[in-house]
């Protein structure tokens, strides 16, 4: 049949694109709250952790893991 292109976009995000910082800090506390809720405290206190050192100690640039960041 003669049907016209739909539009399409990318499903997920390539390199170089980037997401806000605030997002992410947003996202991971909304998700500890969320754990705590449900009585996962330990899956909670790593997003707590991450969310900590995202607004504390992250000083900018590219993201590197770092285990203090998990409590390791």
């Amino acid at each position: 049949m003669n049907q016209r292109p739909g539009k399409t976009h990318a499903a997920a995000l390539r390199d170089g694109d980037r997401i806000a910082l605030r997002d992410l800090v947003d996202f991971l506390k909304e998700a500890h709250q969320d754990l705590v809720t449900e009585g996962d405290s330990d899956a909670a206190l790593r997003f707590e952790l991450f969310e900590d050192y995202l607004r504390n100690q992250f000083t900018g640039g590219k993201l590197k893991y770092k285990p203090a960041i998990l409590g390791l």
